[in-house]
């Protein structure tokens, strides 16, 4: 949620900076040691309830319903560039292996705030009372990773270590050099607290010693005590400790704070930056962050050279709230809260957004912003790159985007069903993510874990040498007569494209066999925004050729055998299935073009009509699942237009002065076969394309000519890569 833990007020007191480096060794024979007379208790076999968990959580989109546009799903190159390109996020899916349960702190549950995780495989978390009083902690747990399948996979997870503060919170904290850094709030006179007339605290940092395990050394901290009433981020880099202070008190300024890291001797204090939020630093630069509006500071790295170089134009409240900046690359990413995503240059111009991730400006906000650029593992194991963003936004769960390159800039793409652990009375607070483990601070509702996987879908069939010879030139001549993001109707659309269209009728319903063969399909281009499927099935000879027969067969016999309910989702039979995901392996998906594979296996016999259909963004990641729907958007539209016309799906509907069908096809002498090409949109979003899929369906392969299977009217063939119309 947006309001919790810091409390950002102005007060009456003139505060000085001290620094107290007590020191007395510990005993720590023990499972718990006292620390600071009793301020800070370090539990080296801490007892957290940890949940080991084997769960797929549903996900949901981000943006509006797919079936308005494709734009939800795909970004186009600016129209400046045209060069026509679509970006697609990678289809992610998230398996939670873990959930820790709230920290209790004097029998008071207290709520994860903030995560730090290592590069040797531990997180340190903080924990805060989510009311007024002052209780806090940290817990280190160490994971370790089994490698498998995304099925497959396991994470260990323990709890090593805890540090429990009964009269002190803490709003962030850092890891650097075996040393925890945390900044916050207390009560306890060990930290510096001073009372003011109106009975309020001060704000401080402190730095705990660790050993190589991440277990606390059972020596007292050093601990700072800051001019201000609330510490709200912290920052460890080379030599230097980095802090945000909010608003100050009375007579004092929130600002931030810069200290030398080896003797904690103050380096810089820049004063008056009220509503500081956060701050991030990287080899040349810091980044201050204050709100109210969102405004963003930089400065070198020992505070010099102040230049302001972002404000909102619009109101950014932010009160009472956490926000969050990240220095990633050339770009900064701030979380405004209210106000969403914004994506900048480092010099502060905007480069992309995100709007809020709902309605309500109190609950459906952004709060925390990380990036993952480390290697992954997808689904089979393969080792895979990308830029992976999360958001944690408050009660409407965490979400996650690609960030991809785009001409000369880099975009937030959308991922499919891009947001999970959403609901009423949970907040992700903060989001933390290396390699494939994601650590989502989510409030009362505790920490929850989760393994990252890219999902690419079944493996296709194995590769045929079916029209090896001459597939590279019937791929590159089809690609040339249908280009991305171009519409077929287009003034400059080739004459063999809009002769085809011109003839709707004479496409075919299906694929007649004329003798006994197998069939096979090349897979050339998917320039598709949607994860789509492709299926079939087949009519039997004994069935009339008539429209009337041939859909009474399907409603009556291959209907009710096609679908499972899969979590409540109707789904399609794997043995219905030729491709679930469509998916080009540049684009994160499995099929390489020109490649070939036998459909089936079984040969087809003479008489039977194979029916193809297209599932629009049928792939359903999260559950590994072809998905149906019998209202919605993803309901199977078929080759067969009369099952089309007959089941609902949009036919009559007008593409210019072409009826609604959604697929076209022509006959390539090339190699012998049809090629069959889709639209899976037929809104008026639509780019009309009709490439979102392009394959070609073969025969015999030892065949001169096709002669096992009919050929569309009127048919377009391609010879020698070229089209010509007959």
């Amino acid at each position: 949620m947006r309001k919790f833990f810091l409390v950002l007020m102005i007060y009456s007191v003139v505060c000085l900076t001290g620094c107290d480096k007590g020191g007395g060794g510990k005993n720590i024979e023990d499972e718990s040691v006292s620390l600071m007379d009793g301020s800070i208790i370090i539990n080296n076999h801490p007892e957290v309830r940890i949940t080991v968990m084997d769960e797929f959580p549903e996900g949901t989109a981000t943006q509006p319903a797919i079936s308005v546009s494709r734009k939800g799903m795909t970004v186009k190159a600016t129209d400046e560039e045209d060069s026509g390109v679509e970006l697609r996020g990678n289809d992610y899916r998230f398996k939670l292996v873990a959930q820790m349960s709230t920290l209790k702190i004097d029998g008071v549950e207290v709520q994860a705030t903030h995560v730090k995780i290592t590069d040797d495989g531990y997180a340190l978390v903080s924990y805060n009372d989510k009311g007024v009083a002052h209780r806090g902690g940290v817990v280190v747990y160490k994971f370790t990773i089994h490698e498998g399948t995304l099925e497959t996979v396991k994470v260990d997870i323990e709890a090593v270590s805890s540090m429990e503060m009964s009269k002190a919170e803490l709003s962030a904290i850092d890891y650097h050099n075996g040393k925890l850094y945390v900044t916050g709030a207390n009560s306890e006179p060990n930290f510096g607290y001073i009372e003011d007339r109106d009975g309020f605290n001060y704000a401080f940092f402190m730095v705990m010693e660790m050993e190589a395990n991440k277990t606390f050394k059972p020596t007292d901290p050093t601990v700072v005590q800051l001019t201000s009433f609330q510490g709200t981020s912290i920052r460890a880099m080379n030599d230097r400790i980095y802090i945000t202070t909010g608003d100050g008190t009375n007579e004092t300024d929130g600002g931030l704070y810069i200290y030398n890291a080896t003797d904690y001797e103050l380096v810089n204090f820049i004063s008056g930056k009220e509503n500081t939020r956060s701050v991030d630093v990287d080899a040349n630069h810091i980044y201050l962050m204050q709100a109210e509006p969102a405004r963003i500071t930089m400065y070198d790295t020992e505070g010099r050279n102040e230049t302001p170089i972002y404000e909102t134009t619009d109101e950014s409240m932010q009160h009472h709230a956490k926000s969050e900046i990240l220095a990633w690359d050339k770009y900064l990413f701030v979380a405004e809260n209210e106000s969403g995503l914004r994506m900048l240059f480092k010099n502060g111009d905007v480069n992309d957004s995100l709007d809020r991730p709902g309605d309500d400006p109190d609950t459906d906000v952004t709060n925390s912003v990380c990036m993952n650029s480390d290697p992954k593992k997808d689904n089979k194991g393969k080792t895979v790159q990308s830029n992976l963003l999360f958001l944690a936004n408050g009660e409407k769960g965490i979400s996650w985007y690609d960030v991809m390159k785009d001409g000369d800039y880099e975009r937030i793409i959308p991922c499919k069903d891009n947001s999970i652990l959403g609901g009423v009375n949970v907040s992700a607070n903060f989001i933390a993510s290396k390699g494939n483990i994601v650590f989502v601070a989510d409030g009362l509702g505790g920490l929850k874990v989760l393994y990252i996987g890219f999902n690419v879908g079944d493996e296709p069939p194995p590769v045929s040498v079916a029209c090896d010879k001459f597939m590279p030139y019937l791929y590159s001549g089809v690609d040339a007569l249908l280009p991305e993001c171009k519409s077929v109707f287009r003034s400059n659309a080739h004459n063999v494209i809009k002769k085809l269209f011109t003839n709707p009728d004479d496409v075919p319903n299906y694929i007649e066999i004329l003798n006994s063969t197998d069939l096979y399909i090349s897979y050339m281009f998917e320039g598709a925004g949607w994860h789509n499927s492709l299926g079939y099935f087949v009519i039997p000879a004994s069935v009339d050729k008539t429209t009337a027969a041939e859909y009474t067969y399907y409603n009556t016999t291959v209907k009710p055998n096609m679908y499972n309910i899969v979590r409540g989702l109707y789904t399609l039979k794997d043995e219905y299935i030729i491709f679930k995901n469509i998916a080009d392996a540049k684009r994160g998906g499995s099929l390489i073009a020109p490649n070939t594979y036998r459909i089936g296996n079984r040969k087809f016999n003479a008489g039977e009509r194979v029916v193809l259909f297209m599932v629009p963004d049928g792939w359903s990641s999260q559950n590994n699942h072809v998905v149906l729907s019998f209202g919605g958007w993803n309901q199977i539209f078929f080759t067969h237009k009369g099952i089309n016309l007959a089941t609902g799906v949009p036919y009559g509907k007008a593409f210019g002065n072409f009826k609604g069908i959604q697929y076209n096809t022509f006959y390539a002498a090339d190699c012998n076969s049809m090629v069959l090409f889709f639209e899976d949109n037929h809104n008026e979003g639509s780019d009309i394309d009709f490439n979102d899929i392009i394959f070609s369906v073969s025969d015999n392969i030892e065949a001169n000519e096709i002669t096992n299977f009919v050929l569309p009217k009127n048919a377009v063939v391609m010879v020698d890569g070229k089209p010509e119309i007959k």
